[in-house]
């Protein structure tokens, strides 16, 4: 491996399910998520399918998050892209990574053929010199039969010298089309990528009860991942699918398709998907571009029609709910709820007319913030009585069930249970 594909930068996993696992991020970057087709796949609940990205640009190596719903956290900041130095810490759910720089490959020591010893007896010079001799002379006798062969035999059917393959093309173009329809709507959604870099994205929503048309364009400047995103589609098995793959539609008038074109350079395929799950290798690739337009051009639930948004809403504010109910069991799970009913809320930004039951999850998120709130005061107190009391061991675990009802590590309560909670423990070190 040549040094400039070789791994400039190793991950070590410090805390989570993965615990001591190291891997190398590679030139072509490396995907972070809970999905085992990642190139990283963490066992953490909270993590996203595909939660974040690895990247090196020029030699540095940077992080990107791929929307993900509880967010990537560099040095314990919310980030959706930054640049990595050693020793930083990248957490993505329950997992903290600590990102470290490779040694550089030793160097190979030079082949030693004996001809340039300083210290080799004259004679021993001496009893080389025959051999030095011979080998030249049949070096002179070789180029010369070749030159006297190639003046009167080299231009009489020799074939003709074939220039040196140029570098692989790595120029994409892409367009895909989604389309989901019943007999009372019509939802469109269209990508391009133009040779010049020009990605553009528009929609179609068409319903009795509302006509929505959003476009946004814009022109990736970054050529490098353009090229990554090709080399990504041409490994991932796309090129090798069929043209058409077509079911039956499960009531009249429906329709659900996906049709995708991608050109990389010169070779260029055309896949249809109607009516049916979609191949395993279609999915990954419609999701990785879905989510490169997204990031490309910080669009998000435009690319959904309205029915999906409050189906994802419901089944959010669902979830919330439930973590509300069980608040009593676990520390963290009044927070949790408080963070679904928000991603409930952000999903109905768009949508209008707002479903039934909008205005329960400003309602709910009211009452479980009051409640946090209520029990941090509760939870405070009782850490800050132990510390003046100096009863050290009660204080620490007042202040751990203090992180655990806060868990959020942005969070100012958090940080300051954590300051105490390492001023506790350095007195009961001292005490032993």
């Amino acid at each position: 491996m040549s040094a400039e594909t070789s791994p400039l930068y190793q991950v070590v996993v410090e805390s989570g399910r993965d615990r001591g696992r190291v891997f190398a991020i590679p030139a072509a970057g490396a995907r972070v998520g809970r999905d085992k087709q990642n190139d990283v796949a963490l066992p953490d609940p909270l993590l996203s399918r595909h939660h974040c990205r690895f990247e090196m640009h020029g030699g540095e190596l940077w992080v990107v998050d791929l929307a993900s719903a509880n967010q990537t956290h560099v040095n314990d900041k919310a980030v959706e892209e930054s640049r990595l130095q050693p020793g930083d810490t990248v957490r993505v759910g329950d997992t903290v990574m600590r990102i470290s720089r490779l040694a550089a490959a030793a160097q190979q020591p030079p082949i030693d053929l004996g001809l340039d010893r300083g210290r080799e007896s004259p004679a021993g010079r001496h009893n080389l010199r025959p051999l030095l001799w011979t080998v030249a002379g049949i070096c002179v006798l070789t180029i010369g039969t070749v030159l006297i062969w190639q003046y009167f035999f080299g231009n009489k059917g020799a074939p003709e010298s074939r220039p040196v393959a140029d570098a692989q093309d790595f120029s994409l173009q892409i367009r895909y089309e989604k389309v989901e329809a019943d007999p009372t709507s019509v939802f469109r959604y269209e990508m391009a990528l133009a040779p010049n870099g020009i990605l553009a994205v528009r929609i179609d929503d068409l319903n009795p009860k509302r006509d929505n048309h959003p476009r946004k364009e814009g022109r990736i400047k970054d050529d490098e991942r353009i090229r990554e995103l090709a080399r990504e589609i041409l490994a991932s098995g796309f090129f090798q699918l069929d043209s058409s793959y077509a079911g039956i539609n499960p009531q009249a008038g429906a329709l659900n398709s996906w049709d995708l074109t991608i050109a990389v350079g010169r070779k260029v395929h055309r896949c249809r998907v109607e009516s049916r799950l979609e191949p395993e290798v279609f999915r990954a690739v419609r999701e990785r571009l879905e989510t490169f337009s997204k990031n490309e051009l910080g669009i998000w639930a435009i690319q959904f029609s309205r029915d999906k948004l409050v189906e994802l809403a419901a089944e959010t504010f669902r979830v919330g709910r439930k973590s509300y109910d069980e608040r009593d069991i676990q520390y963290g799970n009044l927070c949790q709820a408080i963070k679904k009913f928000k991603e409930a809320a952000f999903y109905l930004q768009t949508v209008e007319p707002k479903p039934e039951y909008y205005p329960e999850i400003a309602d709910a998120q009211r009452r479980a913030v009051e409640d946090l709130d209520r029990r941090y005061q509760d939870q405070n107190f009782r850490a800050d009585r132990a510390i003046n009391m100096a009863e050290w061991q009660n204080a620490a675990r007042e202040l751990r069930i203090l992180r655990d009802l806060i868990p959020d590590r942005d969070d100012d309560r958090y940080k300051d249970a954590t300051r105490k909670l390492i001023d506790v423990e350095q007195h009961l070190k001292a005490r032993k």
